[in-house]
């Protein structure tokens, strides 16, 4: 009898035992307990809204630059502090080629301004200095900006840059000097530089006295200047020989035909120069005291 009553005690022990290792601690710590909570937020792609200039067409400033000021409203879903960069292209060639003043700007210098609309905008503002010699021809404006996950959004707009056609004559005189009856001058040389962005082609002319140097000599003629054998000539040849030359100036708005090329320099802003070279032979007789004109050098697109 008192083996059963051993038998029963036992297996009632491994029974609570049994309960105890199968109900849940919570149950064992008391009333209530605290577990953690945790889930990631997926990330969004940011977005560049639609791209706003001061011009969407503009010529440019000869031998000088022109601020180009871009903005746009860009958004994170995931908040506007999200944003860490923003990269800016202004390009004639292909995107991510290098910096060039003639074909492709870069700035990496851009600024957010959180505009207070939303929690998820910013506004984004983009400078770029253009120089004079920057392409004629549509470009396109990029802007790409980043979140802090490496995920990007962009967006483009076309702007075109027109055509400049401009010089600049250093020099403000032609000056001959005295030259005797029957003489030819020496040589003198007239700088000009290209100071826009395309090539070009000069028209030149007498443009005062109908194709004449007035001469203040008592009783004096005038110079004719385009003169079968004596007046004005010029040329783009350093040394040209005086009857060599088909260039003479006259009062009709001739063109000579000398290509000069614009500059297509990538980092150098120093506009190309190039030169004309003048001389005068003065008749044989006829003509005497101060003998003068105007010449006037015009720019036309090559």
């Amino acid at each position: 009898m008192e083996l059963e009553k051993d038998k029963y005690f036992i297996l009632s022990y491994l029974l609570i035992l049994l309960l105890l290792v199968a109900v849940p601690a919570v149950i064992a710590d008391g009333a209530d307990d605290d577990l953690a909570t945790s889930v990631t937020v997926g990330n969004e792609l940011p977005t560049v809204g639609s791209i706003t200039c001061n011009a969407s067409t503009f010529v440019p400033i000869a031998e000088s630059t022109i601020l180009l000021n871009c903005t746009a409203t860009v958004s994170d879903p995931n908040g506007y502090e999200d944003l860490v960069g923003i990269r800016a292209e202004f390009y004639n060639d292909t995107r991510g080629l290098p910096a060039n003043h003639t074909i492709h700007y870069y700035n990496d210098t851009c600024s957010f301004t959180q505009n207070g609309t939303t929690s998820t905008n910013s506004t984004v503002e983009c400078l770029f200095t253009i120089y004079y010699h920057a392409n004629p021809a549509d470009w396109t404006m990029y802007f790409n900006v980043t979140d802090g996950s490496g995920a990007s959004g962009n967006n483009t707009a076309a702007i075109t840059i027109q055509s400049l056609t401009a010089l600049n004559v250093t020099n403000t005189t032609i000056p001959f000097g005295d030259v005797g009856l029957n003489e030819e001058s020496a040589q003198i040389t007239t700088t000009i530089k290209i100071t826009g962005n395309v090539n070009l082609d000069l028209n030149i002319n007498e443009s005062l006295y109908g194709g004449n140097m007035s001469c203040d000599g008592s009783g004096s003629a005038d110079i004719v200047t385009n003169a079968a054998d004596t007046g004005v000539r010029y040329n783009t040849t350093d040394g040209f020989t005086f009857s060599d030359t088909t260039w003479k100036l006259s009062s009709s708005n001739d063109l000579a035909d000398v290509n000069w090329q614009k500059s297509d320099e990538q980092t150098v802003t120093v506009p190309p120069e190039y030169n004309l070279y003048w001389k005068i032979k003065i008749p044989a007789s006829g003509v005497s005291g101060l003998c003068t004109t105007t010449t006037r050098i015009s720019a036309t697109e090559n």
